[in-house]
């Protein structure tokens, strides 16, 4: 007899579980039932919590920018220098590419979705666009308060933001003369000293 949870926390698995198996099958292989069998559920009890493998897509979506909420968690951080910030936040990303790294995995597939579905698309757009402003508004502070050079914002957290989604090919082709740490330092430290303000 499978074991009750509160509602909030059984979604969550079920998430998990389904976020396990579009990484492995791919949206359009992936069936209702393979996540019935990877979280061990029954298909009513699915079927309670999502009407569909699309529903069900679109809250794993939504679930997916929770993970990705660092610059919000963030905000402990605002009276500390912009530079120390971003790389708290890239740090942050590493981090939870180490705990799970089908997060990174996924968006491929979000991806190739949202070329498909207008909704897909403009979820994912909000989350993209919420996160470069995010950095965007970072790197401008940085500017205003003399950290960084007078450079074109959008275009350096554009590079930041591509520059974490290289953890994707750590996730793919897992390559072994470097860490993943010493990828996101240097990545970042080039970017941040390039734009920093020479004394």
């Amino acid at each position: 007899m499978t074991e009750r949870r509160p509602s909030s926390e059984r979604r969550i698995e079920i998430l998990e579980a389904a976020l396990t198996i579009f990484v492995k099958k791919g949206y359009s292989e992936a069936r209702m039932d393979d996540i019935v069998q990877e979280i061990g559920l029954s298909k009513g009890a699915l079927y309670h919590h999502f009407q569909s493998k699309r529903d069900l897509f679109i809250a794993l979506i939504e679930h997916w920018m929770d993970q990705f909420s660092p610059i919000e968690r963030g905000g402990l951080m605002r009276a500390k220098p912009s530079r120390e910030i971003i790389m708290h936040i890239a740090k942050f990303t590493a981090k939870l590419f180490k705990r799970n790294p089908n997060w990174f995995l996924v968006e491929p597939e979000i991806w190739a979705f949202a070329n498909r579905d207008k909704e897909i698309k403009e979820l994912a757009s909000h989350l993209y666009a919420n996160v470069l402003s995010e950095f965007e508004a970072l790197i401008k502070r940085g500017i205003e308060y003399g950290e960084f050079r007078d450079v074109n914002a959008g275009m350096i957290a554009m590079s930041i933001m591509t520059s974490l989604h290289g953890m994707i090919w750590f996730a793919l082709f897992k390559p072994n003369d470097f860490s993943l740490e010493e990828y996101v330092d240097l990545n970042m430290e080039l970017i941040l000293d390039g734009i920093a303000v020479q004394d």
